[in-house]
């Protein structure tokens, strides 16, 4: 049985390496990306715009992070896809992937249908937000340091199913 939260900022391949590796192991996946998005979408937002109402609105953040932190003490064999499951899941065997900022913003642009410089914007204003807010709710000065993690797996130029590979290999997964 394993519990396993995979974090990193946007466009380090968490939402790939963490739907192969939960199919791979037979897991059960949850993503915050995805609730994000969700949430997004019930308010007719896009996530940039709700990224503005969560800066000044903790309630989507807070419930957010406390349903993870309860799902973490009630479920096994699971992967949580998301920043700060390390935190909320103590007990996790923590995994960031880190890769290069423009790749990242890349891979960014693909994913949302942006140009380069539209998604590096983005890409900047999301993570300064984020990090102030997981700042001011708790003190945290910075989520992505390596401190954190148990496992951290640069994907500047891993192919894809690699980081999913390293994850079962390094954790001795099935």
């Amino acid at each position: 049985m394993a519990k396993i939260t995979i974090d990193g900022l946007a466009g380090t391949g968490k939402s790939t390496a963490t739907k192969m590796l939960a199919e791979k192991l037979g897991y059960q996946f949850s993503s915050s990306g995805d609730f994000i998005r969700m949430q997004a979408k019930e308010l007719g937002l896009s996530i940039h715009q709700f990224d503005d109402l969560a800066r000044t609105d903790s309630k989507y953040d807070i419930t957010r992070d406390k349903m993870v932190e309860k799902y973490g003490k009630i479920h096994n064999d699971f992967i949580v896809e998301g920043r700060l499951g390390w935190k909320f899941i103590p007990d996790a065997h923590k995994v960031k992937l880190h890769c290069d900022f423009d790749a990242r913003v890349r891979r960014a642009a693909d994913r949302d249908g942006l140009d380069f410089e539209t998604a590096k914007r983005h890409t900047i204003q999301r993570e300064e937000a984020i990090a102030d807010r997981f700042f001011r709710y708790y003190g945290i000065e910075n989520a992505i340091d390596d401190s954190h993690f148990d496992l951290i797996i640069d994907t500047t130029n891993t192919k894809k199913g690699e980081a999913m590979e390293i994850i079962c290999r390094h954790f001795n997964l099935k």
